[in-house]
């Protein structure tokens, strides 16, 4: 058998088992999100006041008000963290969730809006101080 046959295997599997170490080790102690769409956590991240945004597929990294972030897909779902302050990671995480919401509202309200009209109807939105969103069709007149 040539030496060749046998270094060849093993050098494959030495390269996986790198990539695999450096992927593990890119998202070490961060915390799952429910997002799934990743223009949605650029734009959630960019309302938070996020910049210096640096997009690639499947991750996200840039600077916050809380710090360094680092944005991963990992199967369906992004994981983030601060980096180097996983206090801040719990605080960041909120804020997001509070972010998406937010967006996720306010695209569906302007849908919701396009939809009313296509109906010849008016929707009238009042937003409270809470946050919380009241809607009324009426009849365009």
């Amino acid at each position: 058998m040539s030496l060749e046959v046998l270094l060849i295997p093993l050098g494959i599997a030495a390269i996986a088992a790198i990539r695999e170490a450096k992927s593990t080790d890119l998202c070490e102690k961060c915390k799952t999100t429910r997002i799934t769409d990743q223009q949605l956590l650029e734009d959630a991240l960019v309302a938070m006041g996020a910049t210096e945004l640096s997009v690639a597929e499947g991750r996200v990294t840039g600077n916050s008000p809380y710090g360094r972030i680092t944005f991963q897909r990992i199967g369906e779902t992004f994981l983030g963290r601060v980096d180097h302050d996983e206090q801040q990671t719990g605080n960041l995480l909120a804020a997001l969730d509070l972010s998406v919401g937010a967006l996720l509202q306010q695209r569906t309200i302007e849908s919701l809006h396009a939809r009313a009209a296509e109906m010849g109807m008016v929707l009238v939105s009042q937003t409270n101080a809470n946050g919380e969103v009241q809607l009324v069709f009426e009849e365009a007149t």
